[in-house]
């Protein structure tokens, strides 16, 4: 008895796993008819890189009037040809 026991036990194991099996393939095969019905992923990302660059971003200022060219000299290098003597510890 205990035979016929262990051996249903193990069957089920093996149809359990086959069912996981299956369900796999079928997942897998539904995700591979939707990348084939996809588009070429060079083209969506060219359009949607041209949706982008029209937009301004919205987390940077707009500036609507005359630039303050002041503000260059905290973007530029020194004005002598030493270099920074500047250390960051």
């Amino acid at each position: 008895m205990e035979l016929e026991d262990g051996d249903s036990r193990g069957k089920h194991r093996i149809l359990a796993e086959l069912g996981r099996v299956e369900q796999e393939v079928i997942f897998l095969e539904k995700e591979l008819e939707e990348l084939g019905q996809t588009d070429i992923v060079s083209a969506v990302c060219e359009e949607l890189l041209c949706l982008i660059e029209k937009a301004p971003d919205p987390l940077l200022p707009l500036t609507n009037g005359p630039l303050n060219l002041g503000w260059d000299r905290w973007f530029e290098g020194p004005d002598g040809g030493d270099g920074c003597r500047c250390f960051i510890l």
